[in-house]
């Protein structure tokens, strides 16, 4: 899928996304390498999965992360169901059989080059999408003034209760667009609203699925952060759950609600 990159300091440095998610370069010298992993567990049968890389010395011309095989990879839910997740290329782990169960706690455990690596994330019912609407937008680049741009509306109800957290993903045939948008539901708490898919542009003829992911608060901070961080607001690391000073990235369990359009001339 598409990636990005991002290249932050050593001081103020962010999460490398591979796959699904984006990619992130972290500027760090041999004795700061860190493991960087990313793992998913959704209410719907596939895309779950454990990512597990490592990062190069400063110094190492080659590019891209070292893809970490050979792990032991288990998540197991708070009711003693246990998956054992088998790799299907370097670094990707998974198990076809894995599907997550609303209001149960998951935990990650992962065992690589006698290290250990542990997480938790409770998932939350998903919130169902209602609809996706197009409007048209002006352009941002003058060169380019005459094609139309056009942005995408995601309505649903948001349940009463504060106290809930989201992430939105836009994918356009299938392949993830950038940004990072985390958001909770202080201002809409109980309502039926909508929001923009901030950061994406799209075009006509574009087929575009949006998933709404109903996350816990810790995986909202952690991606609240990344966003601020894209937009030059936040210097500093985004807090991961994942339980080691040798690892970054996160590991979350979501409700995953998606609807698709097709933008259409207006």
């Amino acid at each position: 899928m598409k990636q990005i990159f991002l290249i932050i300091s050593v001081i103020s440095f962010l999460l490398f996304f591979t796959s699904c998610e984006k990619r992130i370069d972290l500027d760090l010298d041999e004795a700061n390498q860190k493991y960087v992993i990313e793992g998913i567990v959704h209410d719907r049968m596939g895309d779950n999965f454990v990512l597990i890389s490592k990062t190069k010395p400063f110094n190492d011309n080659a590019s891209g992360l070292e893809k970490i095989s050979g792990a032991s990879v288990r998540i197991m839910d708070n009711l003693n169901n246990s998956y054992n997740l088998y790799e299907v290329e370097p670094g990707y782990y998974t198990d076809s059989t894995l599907i997550g169960i609303a209001n149960r706690e998951y935990s990650l455990l992962i065992t690589v080059d006698n290290k250990t690596f542990t997480a938790k994330s409770y998932l939350h019912p998903r919130v169902e999408i209602d609809s996706l609407s197009q409007r048209q937008t002006e352009s941002l680049f003058w060169d380019d003034k005459d094609i139309p741009e056009y942005r995408i509306d995601c309505y649903f109800t948001e349940p009463s209760g504060l106290g809930d957290f989201y992430r939105i993903k836009p994918f356009v045939f299938g392949e993830q667009e950038d940004g990072f948008i985390a958001f909770n539901d202080d201002f809409f708490d109980g309502l039926s609203t909508y929001l923009p898919v901030f950061e994406s542009i799209f075009y006509e003829g574009d087929s575009v699925t949006v998933q709404l992911l109903s996350v816990d608060e810790q995986n909202y901070r952690y991606f609240n952060a990344l966003s601020l961080a894209q937009d030059g607001l936040v210097p500093g690391n985004p807090e991961s759950n994942i339980e080691n000073e040798e690892a970054v990235g996160y590991f979350g369990a979501y409700g995953n609600s998606e609807e698709s359009i097709i933008v259409l001339p207006e």
